[in-house]
């Protein structure tokens, strides 16, 4: 079973886009290869249908899922925002991140939680 988490920064544009029950069926989709875009580093691109839109109208999400206990959504964007992607910098950024969080031990991600940089949203198998 791995823990499903989400950035602070990720959280506050989400709140209004997505539900945390989208997200674990997406941390679900992952775990058995579906995903749009796998970008290295154990980084992947992950589209989440946005109610009442489909996928078609969906967002865009990178993801960090290569922790062998835990999978970490990273950054959103609407597909309906200007410009067809996320931009270099912010996959590169989102390396650098995911990088970080998949190094992480279970103490340090339970630390991460109390200091409120990430947020524990469900259990995937």
């Amino acid at each position: 079973m791995k823990r499903v988490f989400k950035t602070k920064t990720f959280s506050r544009w989400a709140n209004k886009v997505l539900s945390d029950s989208a997200l674990c069926q997406a941390a679900r989709d992952i775990e058995q290869g579906l995903f749009e875009a796998d970008l290295g580093g154990g980084l992947c691109k992950k589209r989440i249908a946005v109610p009442g839109q489909g996928k078609s109208g969906s967002s865009r999400t990178l993801v960090a899922k290569k922790h062998k206990d835990a999978i970490f959504v990273l950054a959103g964007r609407e597909k309906s925002k200007p410009g067809s992607d996320f931009s270099d910098q912010e996959v590169d950024a989102a390396k650098i991140i995911g990088a970080g969080l998949q190094a992480a031990d279970a103490t340090k991600l339970d630390e991460l939680v109390v200091a409120d940089v990430l947020k524990e949203i469900c259990n995937v198998t």
